[in-house]
């Protein structure tokens, strides 16, 4: 842990150096790579305000499985469109790895994820964002949503960039993001990422811990009593 603490305050010195004033913000540790998903610890020098995240964190694959299913999207008038935000598919394949990479950040680093699914002969289907803990909540978020890009021959030229700049915002579109059961939404979060110069993700705060335990407890039946 040291030596990657090391390894990061270097690596945002150096970027600061080459980037001038613009807030680095890079990978450190691939948790998946294939061509078509990714999964990565991405340093935020400026993490939860300067206060850092609670990381870092450990759950089961299952508990982070019940948090995505609860995850949603909303668009069109007064939000009557929704959607999944993650499939079934997608929730298991990605679930194992945020834990992994919750498992292993550091209170600088984010977990972040990219996926491309192929639409047609010409075009993609892009989503990507990242997962926190800060606070005491679960924050998600969702920069691209199934946003339509062009399938290049020239993946590497095209796509690399984005692969590695997941929390980037490549077609912004009006929607939110929600949580269901919505008791366990906070409705006014304070650890939320993004600026008014480079635009605001969706994102939504969880009150994890408490929805893992209110799923997990025993149910009594409504016509039936504990015995004395």
């Amino acid at each position: 842990m040291m030596k990657r603490s090391a390894r990061m305050m270097g690596l945002i010195l150096l970027a600061m150096f080459l980037g001038g004033c613009e807030t680095p913000q890079f990978q450190t540790l691939k948790i998946l790579d294939q061509p078509n998903q990714v999964v990565a610890l991405q340093v935020m020098p400026d993490a939860y305000g300067g206060k850092n995240y609670d990381h870092p964190v450990t759950m089961t694959t299952e508990e982070m499985m019940d948090i995505l299913k609860g995850v949603k999207v909303t668009r069109g008038l007064l939000g009557s469109s929704t959607h999944l935000a993650f499939s079934d598919t997608e929730v298991k394949l990605f679930a194992p790895h945020f834990v992994k990479g919750l498992q292993q950040a550091t209170p600088e680093e984010m977990v972040t994820f990219f996926e491309t699914a192929h639409l047609d002969s010409e075009h993609d289907l892009t989503t990507s964002g990242g997962l926190f803990v800060a606070g005491g909540n679960l924050y998600v978020v969702l920069s691209n949503f199934s946003v339509k890009t062009r399938a290049w021959q020239d993946n590497e030229r095209y796509e690399a960039p984005y692969r590695n700049r997941p929390l980037e915002q490549m077609d912004p579109q009006p929607g939110r993001l929600i949580f269901e059961p919505k008791e366990f939404l906070v409705e006014s979060p304070d650890g939320e990422i993004g600026s008014r110069l480079k635009g605001t993700p969706w994102q939504v705060a969880i009150r994890y811990r408490e929805f893992l335990g209110h799923s997990t407890s025993p149910k009594i039946p409504m016509n039936k009593r504990e015995p004395d």
